[in-house]
C-alpha cells in the first residue's frame, strides 16, 4: 500500500524558496524524509548562494522545478 506524503516525509524543514523565475526568495516550510542510519544530520546556521544557484532560481537553463530551495 502506498504511503501518504506525511508518512513518507515526516520531518519538518524550513528554507528560502524561489516560487518562480523572478528571483525573489521567500520563507518556505516543507517536509523531508527521516534521516537514515547512513545519513548525517547537521544544523545550518549560515548559507551562501553560489552563481549556479542563481541560474537555477532564475531558470536560466530551463530546468527549474518550482518551488526550489537553493544553497
Amino acid at each position: 500500500m502506498a504511503k501518504s506524503p506525511e508518512e513518507e516525509h515526516p520531518r519538518k524543514a524550513f528554507g528560502w524558496a524561489a516560487r518562480d523565475s523572478s528571483g525573489i526568495l521567500s520563507p518556505f516550510h516543507f517536509s523531508r524524509r527521516e534521516t537514515g542510519e547512513k545519513d548525517v544530520t547537521f544544523k545550518v546556521l549560515y548559507c551562501g548562494i553560489c552563481y549556479t544557484d542563481l541560474h537555477v532560481v532564475k531558470n536560466d537553463w530551463g530546468t527549474a522545478n518550482y518551488p526550489v530551495v537553493p544553497g
